[in-house]
């Protein structure tokens, strides 16, 4: 249906969030598990947040940003307004 956005559509919010979240992970040099640890989740739902497969909170977005060293604004600099 045009409109939508499917999981696997680039512009989907999720899937470009999930995008920016292996970037900054890769430029770390972090496997999925080791930061699935650091931000105190399992790696099974990291995984599932970067293919954009869920919704994340604030709650989880601030943990990723302390586990990243950032800001929380700095996890969202790259998506589209």
């Amino acid at each position: 249906v045009r409109g939508e956005h499917s999981l696997r559509d680039p512009d989907n919010v999720n899937v470009r969030f999930g995008n920016e979240l292996r970037k900054m992970r890769e430029a770390r040099r972090y496997t999925q598990e080791e930061f699935a640890q650091l931000c105190g989740i399992s790696r099974a739902y990291y995984g599932r947040l970067e293919r954009g497969e869920h919704s994340v909170t604030l709650e989880r977005c601030k943990q990723i940003a302390d586990a990243l060293n950032l800001t929380l604004s700095d996890l969202f600099i790259n998506l589209p307004d």
